[in-house]
């Protein structure tokens, strides 16, 4: 689970979806907004097609891990930024996630 000041509140969806830039990738796309709240903040959304709600369910929590863990490991618990980050295809390897996040946020930090 993520910490709660690392997580989205859902009044910020539609404003950072309507407002943020986007980063695609092959299983999902990162929709990204500058703000002051000191540290990163993250929300998740898998659509239907994606799977049933197992499978969503399942997508969600790792992406959870994938995102803290390179929250962590790079360092970047002070970027003031919104992130969510929305789901197309369904991925459970967590290997091919974290490759995946990793070039966007590195796509992202480089805008």
């Amino acid at each position: 689970m993520l910490p709660k000041k690392f997580r989205l509140p859902p009044k910020n969806f539609e404003k950072v979806y309507r407002q943020g830039r986007k980063a695609r990738g092959k299983y999902g796309m990162f929709v990204f907004v500058k703000t002051e709240t000191g540290n990163p903040r993250f929300g998740f959304v898998v659509s239907k097609k994606v799977g049933g709600a197992v499978a969503r369910n399942r997508m969600v929590r790792l992406l959870r891990v994938v995102v803290m863990e390179i929250v962590n490991e790079k360092n970047l618990s002070g970027l003031s930024m919104d992130f969510q980050y929305i789901a197309f295809i369904y991925c459970d390897k967590k290997n091919l996630l974290k490759e995946e996040i990793e070039g966007q946020f590195e796509e992202i930090l480089s805008k």
